[in-house]
């Protein structure tokens, strides 16, 4: 049932306040004509909200977010999306509910140029590069620091896929634990290009630089030096072959832990797959957020 509510996500619409109820039921999806965030199924009133919707600039563009706070100077992790991906996609919302009910603050936000509606952050998708993507996770970085709301002293981070190359890259001393899901440690570069831009399958382009500035990054070196790093890899992705995920474990210094999700694709669409991830994830956490 989750699953078939899953794949309702954009006919969905959120509910603000704490949302709280039965363990053995945790994700409750409500009706309505934008999008959702996964709760449970009792609301407290009275209460503070549970997410706020935050904006910051990077390189003068406005990044769009929301800042889910379970109490003031909380120990805080940031996810960071894939490529085509968003802050409200699929597992996002489910990561943060889960995250906020164990006692961590959780900012998720749009990388420049993505996202829909209101919510999107300014920029364009056809500009990506993995640069940009960086400088916009350090003005995230800034911002949870400027607002005096975090434990900044117990920053983690969860990366998927190219939000995990980002995660990997950006080499920030204010993480002390980081997660990576389906992350890949090179892409090939496509080979349909038309009129300086490279097609995508989903028929979204990029232009041509995309891959010279990805070119001047070595994740397998940057893995090296990484804090104690969590990676989950799906055992049928479709995306990022499993050997990717191999690849930076045997590159990656201790602490690290490798872990293959039996039967689970690119995105962990599956409820059983998902709550494995998150699962392990809060474990790490709890482990080396401290």
């Amino acid at each position: 049932m989750l699953n078939e509510k899953i794949k309702e996500y954009q006919e969905c619409t959120p509910i603000k306040g704490i949302i709280r109820g039965l363990k053995q039921h945790p994700y409750h999806f409500i009706p309505g004509k934008s999008k959702v965030y996964l709760t449970q199924p009792y609301v407290l009133n009275n209460v503070p909200e549970m997410e706020e919707l935050i904006t910051f600039y990077s390189e003068h563009q406005k990044i769009v977010g929301n800042l889910h706070l379970p109490y003031e100077k909380a120990p805080c992790v940031i996810t960071l999306h894939g490529l085509e991906s968003s802050k409200d996609s699929g597992k996002w919302p489910i990561i943060a509910a889960r995250l906020y009910d164990a006692g961590y603050a959780c900012l998720r936000f749009n990388f420049r140029g993505c996202g829909e509606g209101p919510e999107k952050s300014e920029g364009e998708f056809e500009d990506v590069s993995l640069t940009g993507r960086i400088r916009d996770y350090q003005a995230a970085l800034q911002y949870l620091q400027d607002t005096g709301k975090i434990n900044m002293s117990r920053l983690g981070v969860i990366g998927s896929s190219f939000g995990g190359m980002v995660a990997l890259v950006a080499k920030n001393e204010r993480i002390k634990a980081i997660v990576i899901l389906s992350t890949p440690y090179t892409m090939p570069q496509i080979q349909k290009e038309v009129g300086g831009y490279y097609e995508l399958p989903s028929g979204r382009s990029y232009k041509k630089g995309f891959y010279e500035d990805l070119r001047t990054y070595d994740v397998l070196k940057a893995v090296r030096s990484a804090p104690p790093i969590l990676i989950l890899h799906g055992s049928l992705d479709e995306v990022v072959p499993p050997e990717h995920a191999q690849k930076l474990h045997e590159a990656a210094s201790e602490p690290k832990r490798l872990e293959f999700v039996a039967g689970a694709d690119h995105v962990f669409s599956q409820h059983e797959h998902l709550n494995k991830v998150i699962d392990l994830s809060l474990e790490w956490f709890k482990k080396y957020l401290v």
